[in-house]
């Protein structure tokens, strides 16, 4: 970027929640002079701190605050804080200068109050570190000298030598550099580390491969000894299974014997158990019938003597009922009598009380006298008590009609009173409310104002917030599949190599084969024998669906060891009879020449496969070998089409299926289930096979980890972004919460006021109303009250005397009321003895009425009582015919039970001759089941040891009675093969102590040491070339520093002249210092001055300084865009208007945004910005002409 870049500028910063400024702001900047203009404290310095702090700025003392979080908006009387602050920079590269492939780049930097914070280049998350590698060597960053602010220029001139260097290094592009070698000399020591490391580990090697090799070859050699001892013990357990399993079989004869006599002696005792159990059934039938008979009986004679007892009873209820019949009719006789003499006293009653209805007429007639004359004596009284209730009532009227026009004189002059004095303060009080009621409507329009925005802000922010979860909700279910996926395939991994390394250890220990053939191989190994090529089933490649028919074709020919010659087959042969170590079979590659099947029409049979030499791979040297024992065998599908080609064929050759049936030449047949595959011909690929599917996995399990890495940095970014959102919405919400309880208090305050205010108005209005009138009232009160105060006086004076008249004749009627008294009391006397003579007739009357109802009962009751004694007669009689019956059965019974008793015993006869018999069958069966329980002990004891031997070849050696069979040397002498086991075992407890992992340990450190060297070789080449690196960098660097500073140095030489219109000025590198590493010095001249030291200059001339120098930089390496922060506020005028010039002059190569107070600047820029705090503590923006300035912003001194 030596001659700039007219594509990359800045085009828009946006600032929200950042320090002054609450709500959104974005300012739009064109490639010309943009000017920011504003009085102090209205918050304009706080444009370049957002600039500086989005470009990745961390000391919150450059940004003018104690912390961080002191960059987000911190609330007023009337907002509250904001719970983040963003600052977005979008910078144009059309171009491409930046190494985006993007028109335009958007940084983004955010910051919540919990401290978490995020940057972002185009909308994806980044880290800081790679926005400082975007601006590298371009003069923005956050140390940059794209932003200038007073401190710079202070700094510039009042540093010490070395600390100008950083500046001076941006402008020449070393940092890029520099920044590279700092990262090469951190690998270089990171390198310098690792090899220390290596070296220690390898020494730690050294010591430890010398005593594992030592322990290595004393495991092989017990693995040796152990092999010779399994031998020995097959041979001697296999004969001693033979010898058991005779004894066992001859064990099983004398059992079955045994079993069969105890199952005859067994039946004998079924027969006759039948027998008695049928006895004993018609023994239990004969007593059950002589029970029920007995029972029978028993019922009868209960029946018969019940019947008895009722003939008794009922003859006893015979006599019982003729007596009460007589005493019944005496009862009768008695009550005749007495009918006559209640008669006689109901005539006497009857005639006293017709003497006394006559006296009670004549009292009557005396009563009604007296009432009449005391009922015109109360009709006065109620006349005269009429006439002085009403006057009493008009009294009371008048009384309380004088008495209310008192009070109602009072209250009236009470309330014109008050009405005078309320009227006077609602006047004082009105001019208050109205006022109080306009600022309070101000508010409450302000305050809605702000909810709206809230409620737009909260639907905003909650269609964003639902958006981000279902991205994080997308992406976590993406993240689960994936990492169960991961786990699936981890887990196959392990299966896949666990399976590689036990079937690698098998075919390193050579397992399935002979111990012949291992000695013969191992020898081979270790050099002893030359010429072996290996057994027949190493040599042999086979596909799998071939691998079954191939093995059973082959058989045990598979251990077959191939030689070159006879001479090798010889000599191994002559080693196997020294050593004792068993027998093989060689193929010897000069003599064995075997021949393929030619046969013709083969190819026409449906299910054939193919000759067994060709569906093999080998090596053509073993073509001979491989023909010998394949050549020979056709291979086909199934056994239906194996016995078909052989009939064809008149069996002359072997045929196998490939399911492993095989039919012989000459015509036999061996098939069955087909046993598990030896492993010979197919452990070798499925090991490769296994590796390989495992190297699958773990290609799969690396894409997965890639995968998952991406998904997490995504979910990490949308639980950040999600976070932010939320922390909006709950600012917005607690906002909107406290302003709508603030807005409906508000209004409530309004309503209340406004209906106040009318309520005031119309009481105002009704009390010059009611003074009006309380006024002329007050004064008719006066006259009325005197004249219903005489009134009241001459009304009470004829009450008085009506009130005599009343008393007087209260007296006359008293006096009659006495006499009548006196006449009432006798009529009453009288009727109370006409009343107790009517009572006691009644009474007799009565009485009489029910002695005769008794009559009338007591003559039912003696017919009632014939009739019943009739009926008990009858049924007496039919009692006793019953009974008859009963007793006549009751013999026949009993002959019965005489007949059931003589065949019981007859029975039990029979059954105890049969219980005999059982005892002595009992006594055979005991005898044949103590031989067989002896037998089974017998049994149990061989079949112990048998398994006590088995137990040991599977828990020692895993292996079954026919596995060890089929490797077992038969034992010719069993004593010369228990000496030959105790000596192996001798050795191998001279042995001592045995390190079996010391034979894979040893290789694996041995496999180790060879790595480490090479590593270390690695790590040293290494090494150089970061040191030759960091060299080339270092000369780099010096070029480039060398020739930039003398660029910058001519250029400030001449803007200084141009600047201060004379002089000279000169900047040098401290002598005798590296140029990276020396410092920069500083020497001017202005006109007409002698300058010894720059603090000699004023604080303008320090100024201009400084300017001419950010000047030379931006000639040498323009920046894309420049922000200048007041830094020409100590300039006067015409240096200020000196200033704006050179600006423009620059403005060809560098975009400029002055922060400035000064008219000089202003008048110079193509835009103008405005910053006014129009609300107390919030930055607001305006777009503006000069000529607006001082209306729009108050700045009466510009």
């Amino acid at each position: 970027m030596d001659k700039g870049s007219e594509t990359l500028y800045l085009k828009y910063l946006e600032i929200n929640g950042f320090k002054s400024f609450p709500d959104r702001v974005k300012l739009e900047f064109g490639k010309g002079l943009t000017a920011v203009v504003g009085p102090n404290g209205s918050g304009k310095s706080n444009i370049s701190d957002a600039v500086r702090w989005v470009l990745g700025e961390q000391s919150s003392k450059t940004l003018r605050g104690d912390k961080m979080e002191d960059v987000i908006f911190g609330g007023t009387q009337l907002r509250r804080p904001m719970g983040f602050a963003q600052v977005t920079l979008t910078i144009g590269n059309e171009g491409r200068d930046l190494p985006i492939d993007a028109d335009e780049i958007s940084v983004s930097r955010k910051l919540y109050r919990s401290g978490d914070s995020e940057y972002r280049i185009n909308d994806n998350a980044v880290r800081l570190k790679d926005i400082h590698e975007l601006f590298m060597d371009t003069g923005l960053g956050r140390d940059g000298y794209s932003m200038i602010g007073q401190g710079k220029i202070a700094e510039i001139i009042g540093a010490k030598s070395t600390q100008r260097r950083e500046i001076f290094e941006e402008a020449a592009g070393i940092s890029k550099y520099r920044y590279r070698k700092t990262e090469a000399e951190r690998k270089l020591a990171q390198t310098q580390e690792n090899l220390l490391r290596l070296k220690d580990i390898m020494t730690e090697l050294e010591d430890r491969i010398g005593p594992l090799k030592v322990q290595s070859e004393k495991a092989k050699r017990f693995l040796e000894l152990a092999e010779q001892r399994k031998q020995i013990e097959f041979s001697l357990w296999t004969a001693q299974l033979a010898k058991i399993t005779v004894q066992l079989r001859e064990l099983d004869d004398q059992q079955t014997v045994g079993r069969l006599e105890h199952k005859r002696v067994e039946e004998q005792l079924e027969q006759l158990s039948r027998q008695m159990e049928q006895l004993f059934s018609d023994m239990q039938k004969a007593g059950a019938q002589i029970e029920q008979i007995r029972a029978e009986i028993g019922g009868l004679e209960e029946e018969i003597a019940s019947s008895d007892s009722r003939v008794a009873v009922l003859h006893n209820d015979i006599s019982h009922n003729e007596r009460s019949a007589q005493m019944l009719a005496e009862e009768q006789k008695s009550a005749a009598d007495s009918q006559e003499a209640f008669a006689l006293y109901i005539a006497q009653k009857e005639a006293e009380k017709s003497v006394l209805l006559q006296k009670q007429a004549q009292a009557e007639e005396k009563i009604r006298a007296a009432e009449e004359q005391n009922g015109q004596f109360q009709e006065q009284i109620l006349q005269i008590s009429r006439q002085l209730a009403e006057k009493k009532e008009e009294d009371s009227r008048m009384a309380l009609a004088l008495s209310e026009q008192k009070v109602l004189a009072v209250t009236r002059q009470n309330a014109l009173t008050d009405a005078k004095e309320r009227i006077s303060l609602l006047e004082e009080g009105k001019d208050e409310k109205e006022q109080k009621r306009r600022l309070m409507k101000k508010e409450l329009d302000e305050c809605r104002e702000f909810l709206q925005t809230l409620e737009e802000t909260l639907g905003s922010l909650s269609n964003s917030a639902k958006g981000v979860q279902m991205k994080l909700s997308s992406r976590q279910e993406k993240e689960r599949a994936l990492q169960e996926e991961k786990e699936r395939l981890e887990l196959k991994i392990k299966e896949q190599s666990q399976r590689a390394a036990l079937l690698e250890e098998l075919e390193r220990n050579m397992e399935g084969f002979a111990h012949s053939v291992k000695y013969v191989l191992n020898q081979s190994r270790s050099g002893a024998i030359r010429g072996v090529h290996g057994a027949l089933s190493s040599l042999l490649r086979v596909d799998a669906k071939y691998l079954v028919a191939v093995e059973t074709a082959v058989g045990g020919a598979l251990q077959n060891i191939v030689v070159d010659d006879e001479t090798v087959a010889k000599r191994a042969i002559g080693m196997l009879k020294n050593s004792g170590a068993g027998r093989a079979t060689f193929l010897p590659l000069t003599s064995v020449k075997g021949k393929r099947l030619n046969v013709s029409g083969l190819e026409r049979f449906e299910g054939f496969v193919g000759i067994g030499s060709e569906l093999v791979d080998f090596d053509e040297t073993y073509r001979g070998v491989v023909e010998s024992v394949l050549g020979r065998i056709a291979v086909v599908s199934d056994l239906d089409e194996g016995v078909r080609m052989a009939k064809q064929y008149g069996y002359q050759f072997r045929i196998v299926t490939l399911d492993g049936q095989l039919i012989n030449a000459g015509g036999s047949m061996t098939g069955g289930s087909a046993g598990r595959s030896t492993g010979l011909l197919s452990r070798k690929g499925e090991i490769d096979g296994l590796k390989k599917q495992a190297e699958d996995y773990r290609k799969k399990s690396d894409s997965l980890d890639e995968g998952l890495e991406a998904i997490r940095r995504e979910i990490s970014q949308l639980e950040a972004q999600f976070m932010g959102i939320e922390a909006e919405k709950k600012t917005a919400s607690e906002d909107q919460i406290r302003y709508g309880a603030e807005e409906k208090r508000l209004r409530t305050m309004l309503e209340d006021l406004q209906e106040d205010q009318e309520r005031s108005d119309e009481q105002r209005r009704r009390l010059a109303g009611q003074i009006e009138s309380l006024t002329g009232q007050c004064e008719e009160d006066a006259g009325k009250l005197a004249e219903s105060e005489a009134a009241l006086f001459d009304f009470r004076s004829k009450l008085a005397e009506l009130e005599q008249r009343e008393r007087q004749i209260r007296q006359q009627r008293e006096l009659s009321a006495d006499v009548l008294n006196g006449l009432q009391m006798e009529k009453m006397a009288v009727g109370q003895e006409i009343a107790l003579l009517d009572q006691a007739m009644e009474e007799q009357k009565r009485r009489r009425d029910d002695q005769q109802k008794q009559i009338s009962s007591v003559k039912e009751q003696i017919e009632s009582l014939s009739e019943q004694n009739c009926r008990i007669q009858e049924e007496i009689a039919v009692i006793e015919r019953e009974n008859a019956q009963k007793r006549q059965q009751i013999g026949q019974l009993r002959e019965q039970i005489t007949t059931q008793s003589a065949l019981r015993l007859q029975v039990e006869q029979q059954t105890n001759a049969l219980r005999q018999s059982e005892k002595d069958i009992l006594i055979q069966k005991e005898k044949y089941a103590g031989e067989l329980l002896r037998l089974e002990d017998k049994k149990a004891a061989v079949q112990k040891e048998y398994d006590t031997i088995i137990s040991k070849m599977w828990d020692e050696y895993e292996t079954t009675r026919s596995q060890a069979e089929a490797i077992a040397q038969p034992a010719q002498d069993i004593n010369q093969a228990n000496r030959a086991l105790g000596e192996v075992k001798g050795k191998i407890r001279a042995l001592g102590t045995v390190n079996l992992e010391a034979i894979e340990e040893y290789e694996q450190v041995a496999q180790r040491y060879e790595f480490m060297s090479e590593q270390i070789g690695d790590v040293e080449r290494s090494k150089a070339k970061l040191q030759q690196l960091i060299r080339d960098l270092t000369t780099q660097m010096r070029e480039l520093f060398t020739d930039s500073f003398e660029k910058i140095n001519r250029h400030f030489s001449q803007i200084f002249v141009e600047l201060f219109g004379g002089g000279k000025a000169q900047l040098k590198l401290t002598e005798g210092e590296d140029v990276l590493e020396s410092g920069i010095e500083i020497y001017v001249q202005p006109p007409g001055k002698i300058i010894k030291n720059l603090a000699a200059l004023s604080g303008g001339e320090q100024a201009f300084v400084a300017i001419a120098i950010y000047f030379a930089i931006l000639k040498v390496r323009p920046a894309p865009f420049c922000l200048l922060d007041e830094i020409e506020a100590a300039l006067d005028d015409v240096n200020v208007n000196k200033f704006a010039e050179y600006l423009q002059r620059l403005n060809q190569q560098t975009q400029f945004i002055a922060i400035t107070h000064r008219r000089g600047t202003m008048e110079h820029a193509d835009v103008l910005y405005g910053v006014t705090m129009q609300e107390e503590g919030v930055s607001k923006i305006l777009t503006l002409e000069v000529s607006e300035i001082e209306n729009k912003l108050g700045m009466k001194n510009i």
